[in-house]
């Protein structure tokens, strides 16, 4: 296994206009964590319909830690309200305070989060993930091997 690149956990946006290779993704994320190639704490999958809305697909919590649980199911809760998007935001948002344990850092969480879903385009299928990467170069060929887009946040969470 490599060196760690960074002791902080960003946001790594990828997307895909064919949702197979969204869900193929998904899968190999969930393998590459078990394997060591890659730490990841969350990963959804979201659809980004051609009306601007979102669809929660599917999500893992491959964190080893209760905080994070116990945040994200806190934030669902409160996304409840919101509706579907509410939900998701919610969940995401949540986990990352439970990862972090800072709650003055969820303005700019939400503020990273909505950048964020941005990068999900309309009528494609987009994966959030909240974790690290040892070599980049990794996920970019798996990536780039499927026909999908990476972003990653500069922002360390």
């Amino acid at each position: 296994m490599a060196r760690k690149k960074s002791e902080h956990f960003h946001i790594i946006t990828l997307s895909f206009e064919d949702n197979l290779k969204a869900y193929q993704l998904f899968s190999q994320l969930k393998q590459y964590h078990v394997e060591g190639q890659i730490e990841l704490q969350q990963i959804v999958v979201i659809e980004r319909e051609e009306n601007g809305s979102f669809a929660f697909k599917d999500a893992a919590d491959l964190s080893r830690s209760n905080t994070a649980t116990k945040g994200a199911l806190i934030g669902m809760a409160v996304g409840i309200l919101g509706g579907p998007f509410g939900v998701l935001f919610g969940t995401l948002t949540g986990g990352m305070i439970g990862t972090s344990k800072e709650l003055k850092r969820l303005k700019s969480t939400e503020e990273l989060f909505k950048k964020t879903i941005g990068n999900i385009e309309l009528g494609t299928t987009g994966i959030i993930a909240i974790g690290k990467e040892y070599e980049e170069s990794v996920l970019d060929g798996l990536v780039d091997e499927l026909g999908g887009k990476v972003t990653r946040t500069d922002e360390e969470l």
